[in-house]
């Protein structure tokens, strides 16, 4: 006996099922599941039983014989995806909690953390002056930003700026853990020993803040949105 058949085994011995239960939970006759695991027929479980049987005892599909599933894509397919971040799986207090890898080329995020990928044309790309490898979206939250950017709107980020050079827009983490995008804009004057930046919200009915350089976390510079 296989080990496929040996896990189905010891799991109807744990559930107190026979064969003949098995068979018509299937929809199949009482003799079924007592020729596929004493006779080997069928050898293997074809698809749609596969699944139902894997319902009926609680175990993945993988212990019953499923192949494995690979990612077909290649490795240069994989390069023009920009993941979008779920905000609620990828923050904690004080900004993402989930970052992979930050480096000169932007930041890795861990695969928990992305709930989806985009795909922009490369012609979109090259306006932006980015390649997808350097840029993630997340959905905007609130009206501070308003009517530049609206509640709900997907925004795209280049995650190598880090820094507010120039003066622009940029998503930044909050001191709640979440991200905001907000207009920054340096007041200190050049070569001060401490960089102080505005935070300016479009929407004028909110206030401006001003921080040191290190009290902001910058995650990227927006570069472009997507509205519904």
């Amino acid at each position: 006996m296989d080990q496929v058949r040996r896990t189905i085994l010891k799991r109807m011995q744990e559930r107190g099922l026979n064969y003949k239960e098995v068979s018509l939970e299937l929809g199949k006759n009482a003799a079924y599941m007592q020729q596929f695991m004493e006779r080997n027929i069928p050898a293997k479980l074809k698809e749609d039983v596969r699944s139902r049987l894997s319902e009926i005892l609680d175990l993945p599909e993988g212990d019953l014989g499923a192949p494995e599933r690979t990612d077909s894509r290649s490795a240069d397919d994989k390069s023009k995806d920009i993941p979008e971040i779920d905000l609620v799986a990828g923050l904690g207090a004080g900004g993402f909690s989930a970052l992979e890898q930050t480096s000169r080329n932007g930041i890795t995020f861990a695969k928990e953390v992305v709930r989806d990928h985009w795909r922009l044309p490369e012609w979109m790309l090259a306006r932006m002056g980015v390649k997808a490898l350097h840029v993630a979206a997340f959905p905007a939250q609130g009206d501070s930003m308003s009517p530049t950017i609206a509640d709900g709107d997907v925004v795209f980020i280049d995650t190598r700026h880090r820094v507010p050079s120039p003066d622009g827009i940029y998503a930044l983490a909050d001191e709640f853990g979440g991200v905001v995008v907000k207009r920054l804009e340096v007041t200190s004057r050049p070569g001060a020993e401490t960089v102080t930046v505005k935070i300016i919200s479009d929407n004028p009915r909110h206030s401006e803040r001003e921080f040191t350089l290190d009290e902001i976390h910058i995650v990227g510079r927006y570069i472009g949105r997507f509205t519904v």
